[in-house]
């Protein structure tokens, strides 16, 4: 018994020895926990940021990439010492079915692709622009009409220095004289335009929208390819101003110099390029004056794009010019046409023309390609449009063409429906 009551003594001793530290160790316990626990909800903080900033890296990432892609789409590359140099290509094209009178290029109902354009610019750097315009009417590779370089002034009026093969700037027609931009698919008799090498300085008298604009170039002749007999020197020169109530007025007069017997003058009047018969040298000189109506602020609209088309344009034109000729009579004539458009709803419009060229003193020539010399010509035009799209519309047009004055009135009246587009 008294062994049994030791051993009991021994063992609650060593309960009273052993219990405070157990519970030590249980509140160390607890503490880790606690700072575990803390740990574990910074530790989960963290992953929420590092997320975050995961997906903020990957938008940022795809922002640059689209932004780069759209760059790119809006410069492409090109192969060239300016790194910064641009490149654009358009065009244009008609092509429709024509019908004519017996003595007109369509006797029987035909198509014909009249008008295709392909232009290359390039901007090897932001005052330097170089166009090459390649015509391909016909559905032929042709020439090219337009190979220009312009130096733009970087300060005060908005001048430009033109130098190379350029469309000569005489009248407001010129620049709209095609199926595509025209209001109707032919022109007007007159149909003033040209090419010519040389150089031009063109812009507007002062750095304002509403500034009158000018060109005064001088010319060398159609691409360059005829020697002039003197020196006299062939220019052209243009002012034009928009007017109160949408108008737009321009006068224009060009020079040809002195020609040769085969030279031609580098602009074309009623289709003539070539020098009164017989004649051993001949001189063009030419003036012109235009009013426009709802053409905006240029004087010059094209059909398309349709989007903004107003609801009426008016247009008028006169001038007169003289080809003076040695050793036959000279050709002197005037010429005048008045024409305009109404739109019959957001994709239609109706539009009309009327034009006459005359030669002075009874004098004869193939005026507009007639097959026959005649002394007048006169061209009524009436069409409709209808847009597909803001750069496609379809065309149809019925012309009577009458001639005055010759040994005999060829039958040239002409039907045309065709498709229209830019792009």
């Amino acid at each position: 018994m008294r062994s049994k009551s030791l051993a009991a003594l021994m063992t609650a001793a060593i309960l009273m020895i052993a219990m405070p530290g157990v519970a030590q160790t249980n509140e160390e316990l607890r503490s880790e926990i606690a700072q575990i626990k803390k740990q574990v909800a910074e530790m989960e903080q963290l992953k929420a940021r590092v997320a975050e900033l995961e997906r903020k890296l990957e938008e940022s990432e795809k922002a640059r990439e689209e932004s780069k892609k759209a760059e790119e789409a809006a410069a492409p590359a090109v192969t060239t010492a300016f790194k910064t140099a641009k490149a654009k290509i358009d065009g244009r094209i008609f092509t429709g079915v024509f019908e004519t009178g017996d003595d007109g290029p369509f006797a029987d109902w035909s198509t014909d692709i009249n008008d295709a354009k392909l232009r290359f610019t390039f901007n090897p750097s932001k005052n330097v622009t170089i166009v090459n315009r390649l015509s391909t009417t016909g559905a032929r590779a042709g020439d090219f009409d337009y190979f220009y370089l312009d130096l733009a002034g970087t300060s005060g009026a908005l001048n430009t220095l033109r130098i190379g093969q350029r469309k000569v700037d005489v009248g407001q027609e010129t620049w709209v004289d095609n199926p595509v931009e025209n209001m109707l698919v032919t022109t007007s008799g007159a149909h003033v335009s040209g090419y010519a090498t040389g150089i031009a300085l063109l812009g507007k008298l002062q750095d304002s929208k509403m500034s009158p604009v000018y060109e005064l170039g001088f010319v060398n002749g159609p691409r360059g390819d005829f020697t002039r007999p003197t020196n006299s020197l062939p220019f052209n020169v243009k002012v034009g101003a928009s007017l109160p109530n949408n108008l737009f007025a321009s006068a224009s007069y060009f020079d040809s110099g002195d020609l040769g017997a085969g030279d031609k003058p580098g602009l074309s009047v009623a289709e003539i390029l070539d020098a009164p018969s017989g004649a051993t040298e001949w001189r063009r000189k030419l003036w012109e004056l235009d009013v426009r109506y709802n053409y905006g602020p240029t004087g010059i609209r094209a059909l398309l794009p349709t989007g903004d088309l107003p609801p009426i344009m008016l247009g008028a034109t006169y001038g007169a010019f003289g080809d003076d000729a040695t050793g036959v009579p000279d050709r002197d004539g005037k010429f005048w046409f008045v024409e305009g458009l109404v739109k019959l709803s957001t994709r239609a419009y109706a539009a009309a023309r009327y034009s006459s060229v005359d030669l002075d003193d009874g004098v004869l020539d193939k005026l507009v390609k007639s097959p026959a010399a005649v002394n007048s010509f006169t061209r009524t035009s009436i069409g409709l449009g209808y847009a597909l799209s803001d750069l496609t519309e379809l065309k149809t047009e019925y012309t009577i063409n009458d001639t005055s004055g010759g040994s005999s009135q060829p039958s040239l009246n002409q039907w045309a429906v065709g498709l229209a587009s830019k792009f």
